[in-house]
């Protein structure tokens, strides 16, 4: 930033135009920390939805592929075994399968981090730049 700075008769800039700019720096650092983690969660939602959409177009194919190998499945194990217990065989399979797989997806969902993960850098981000600024040693007045 082209900042105009005061000079006082001795040359030196004056405490409140030096507190004016360090705050205007500040401000500006905020704010670009702001844009920088509105970016990353943009870039983030965007590559979730083109997965999720993926996954929404390929679902239905799936799913009737799906029952009509279950249902062929089922039909086999009926002359071994009888109607009842191919069908009973086929649903333990569907429900292991499933169970297992939603169990691997809900521990994989839980490690997915989007928007607390900007919230909480930029948080920290915020907290350390305040930190230093206000560590800073202050000229004293005198």
């Amino acid at each position: 930033m082209n900042r105009t700075v005061t000079r006082a008769p001795n040359g030196h800039s004056s405490l409140g135009d030096v507190a004016k700019g360090a705050a205007e720096d500040l401000v500006d650092l905020v704010s670009a920390q702001i844009r920088l983690a509105r970016l990353e969660v943009s870039a983030e939602l965007r590559r979730t939805l083109k997965r999720v959409a993926r996954i929404a177009v390929l679902m239905p194919p799936l799913v009737v592929g799906y029952a009509f190998g279950m249902a062929a499945l089922a039909s086999w194990l009926t002359g071994m075994w009888g109607r009842t217990l191919a069908l009973a065989a086929v649903g333990a399979l569907q429900i292991v399968g499933a169970g297992t797989g939603i169990l691997w997806s809900m521990a994989a969902l839980a490690k997915t981090r989007v928007l607390e993960r900007a919230a909480a850098d930029l948080a920290e981000d915020v907290r350390r730049t305040i930190a230093v600024v206000s560590a800073q040693k202050r000229p004293s007045n005198g």
